[in-house]
């Protein structure tokens, strides 16, 4: 029987991105291996899982920062990994324990940490050094898009034949409201009319000033009456975000929603006209998927991962660009015809990505590991 542990520190409540692929990668796997084979190390205070086929070892101290969390894996978990008797094990989440002896995977959502414009000076730092441990360490390396991996292979060349790009899948619990739903959640925001939605946390490579001042020009430009509503945790490096709602003519029309559950979620993505994810850097770009899902326009960027995501369902254009930004804003919210077309390729698209497929191809990749495919 192959057993497998993953590291699930990233699984906690009010999961980022990264958290909720975890979580989901780990729901995949248990539907597939046996029970007993799958270990999961979470932390102190993460989320029971739903699985009864998981065996769950959380950390025995408080990990209440990434720092700690790095320090529980790398201390404790190596040698809980050789009584656990693991074939493989699995961290998604960038870097592995130095002292692991087990025939290790790591998976890699991007490199964007390695621009320190982008991340706190420690988060730079941190992940820089142990990320680049992992990738030579690894016997394999996932990659979440075809983008990442050639910005992996760009930066280390000598790790190219063992990169397998495996895709994430929309959540299995995420579905589109009905229209009883979708009816009732409306009458709720009563306050708020028609909005262009943003999702993701507030951080310099998501572009929400820019995203702002396209919004500006587009309301002006065609007298536009929707709102601008941006969902997701306040991060790091808010300042430009702040000084661009602050100082905006329309500030009264812009709203900072903050973190929203993933039960709710879907209901701002079903309910609004146009959903714009200008981001710099994405290594896959989940909420332009979970829109698409939705059935809701989407106009992201033409760089990064994000054309690899979205294909021909969505507009692109270039981040840095505010005034194609809005005219694409402008021209989907005016053309029914074309805002009609994007939904039902988006709905269409979406239904590409599962986590059954992804779970399916990282259980193949963890067998080639133990049956010497890959050294």
């Amino acid at each position: 029987m192959l057993r497998v542990a993953v590291m699930g520190r990233s699984i906690r409540p009010r999961p980022s991105g990264v958290g909720r692929h975890a979580a989901n990668l780990v729901s995949g796997l248990a539907d597939i291996l046996p029970t007993g084979s799958l270990n999961v190390f979470l932390t102190r205070d993460a989320p029971r899982l739903s699985s009864a086929k998981v065996r769950e070892i959380r950390a025995p101290f408080p990990t209440p920062n990434e720092y700690a969390r790095a320090f529980w894996e790398q201390t404790l978990v190596p040698a809980q990994s050789v009584a656990l008797g693991v074939d493989v094990y699995h961290s998604p989440n960038y870097i592995l324990p130095a002292a692991l002896s087990r025939p290790s995977v790591v998976t890699i959502h991007d490199l964007t940490f390695l621009q320190a414009a982008l991340h706190r000076l420690t988060s730079h730092l941190y992940l820089s050094a142990l990320t680049a441990l992992a990738i030579h360490r690894a016997r394999a390396i996932i990659a979440v898009s075809a983008w990442t991996r050639d910005a992996i292979v760009s930066r280390y060349p000598e790790v190219a034949d063992r990169i397998e790009v495996i895709y994430q899948g929309l959540d299995p619990d995420f579905r589109r409201p009905s229209p009883d739903e979708l009816e009732r959640f409306r009458d709720r925001l009563g306050w708020l009319g028609p909005y262009v939605l943003f999702v993701g946390t507030l951080e310099p490579r998501k572009n929400v000033a820019r995203l702002i001042a396209a919004y500006e020009r587009a309301v002006e430009a065609a007298g536009l009456p929707h709102h601008l509503v941006l969902i997701g945790a306040r991060g790091w490096k808010t300042e430009e975000i702040d000084h661009a709602v602050s100082h905006s003519p329309l500030r009264q029309r812009i709203h900072r929603i903050g973190y929203v559950s993933e039960e709710e979620l879907p209901l701002w993505y079903a309910a609004a006209d146009l959903f714009v994810y200008p981001s710099l850097l994405e290594g896959f770009g989940l909420p332009p998927l979970e829109a698409m899902a939705s059935g809701t326009p989407v106009i992201t960027s033409n760089c990064s991962a994000l054309p690899e995501v979205v294909g021909d369902a969505a507009v692109t254009v270039s981040p840095d660009d505010t005034s194609a930004l809005s005219s694409a804003i402008v021209r989907v919210l005016l053309d029914p015809l074309f805002a009609d077309s994007l939904r039902q390729a988006g709905l269409r698209r979406a239904q590409l990505f599962t986590w059954s497929e992804a779970a399916r191809r990282h259980v193949a990749l963890y067998e080639r590991i133990t049956s010497g495919g890959l050294r």
